[in-house]
């Protein structure tokens, strides 16, 4: 097992099986792993420079702001397509796939755009899964050269949840980065794109100030993850600070990680899926 194997994970009766990706999978381990959530973060960044992407989300969404109900959204769907069985998973793709179909908008020039365009998709789906193995990269798990193609092939499953054409994104790494790249030649900063970045980057006030700063270092860590062209566009112009941020997130990672197994963690995202799955459906 690449990863040291999660067979000790107990699933409950309800359980219907692993889901598209199981306990041997680099998938498991990487979604349960602190890093996933700063790489998470640099994906919606990298997703929010796609201008005509957020223009549609801005005039089309019932909830355009980045607040805490939308992110809570995004981790349950997250989680259940990760580590739900394929019921659930199925059940929260098919609803995804329902509001990106009705997310359409008519701007002034009679153009009309619509959320399940397949090149939205696509960069969506490749900003979430260079994210993630961006955030493994900075600050661990470590990964092999193997295992980074592994995980880039494993996610065309959680492609084809929402409807993306598996074979019009990267299959290994490599090919990822290189889309990634070519994201500089179109991608753009708009009005709804810098305002996500200012609601991410808003510092935390109040309460504990260690925790402040704390937030503040991890914060800029995550930044450290953009390539050098997106964190120009967002006008960010602090390279060295955030290489120090980064290493000192490194290890604030390392010991979170050491305070809980990476089987107790699997264990416990399976109990929240189960609980309360992005969409509950009936066996």
């Amino acid at each position: 097992m690449p990863n040291g194997g999660y067979s000790m994970v107990n699933s409950t009766d309800e359980r219907a099986d692993e889901g598209y990706f199981g306990p041997d999978s680099v998938s498991w381990r990487l979604f349960t792993d602190p890093s996933s959530k700063l790489g998470g973060m640099a994906a919606l960044l990298m997703q929010a420079l796609n201008p005509g992407m957020m223009m549609l989300f801005s005039k089309a969404s019932s909830t355009p702001d980045m607040g805490g109900d939308r992110v809570e959204r995004t981790g349950r769907y997250i989680d259940t397509t990760i580590f739900g069985d394929k019921a659930h998973a199925d059940a929260a793709g098919e609803q995804v796939r329902r509001m990106h179909h009705n997310a359409t908008w008519t701007d002034p020039t009679g153009t009309t755009l619509r959320a399940d365009s397949q090149p939205w998709l696509a960069w969506t789906h490749n900003a979430v899964v260079w994210g993630v193995v961006r955030g493994a990269e900075a600050f661990g798990p470590e990964l092999t050269a193997a295992e980074k193609d592994q995980f880039v092939l494993e996610q065309h499953a959680a492609a084809k949840l929402v409807g993306v054409e598996t074979d019009s994104i990267p299959s290994t790494w490599q090919e990822l980065q290189d889309e990634i790249e070519a994201g500089k030649d179109w991608l753009a900063l708009c009005l709804p794109a810098a305002n996500v970045a200012a609601t991410m980057r808003k510092p935390p006030m109040g309460g504990n100030p260690i925790a402040a700063w704390t937030g503040i270092i991890i914060q800029d860590g995550m930044l450290s993850l953009l390539p050098e062209w997106a964190l120009n566009l967002y006008g960010i112009t602090r390279p060295k600070n955030l290489q120090k941020a980064a290493r000192a997130t490194a290890r604030i990672l390392a010991r979170a990680r050491k305070s809980e197994s990476a089987s107790a963690r699997i264990h416990t995202v399976i109990e929240q899926v189960q609980a309360k799955p992005y969409r509950k459906i009936r066996h």
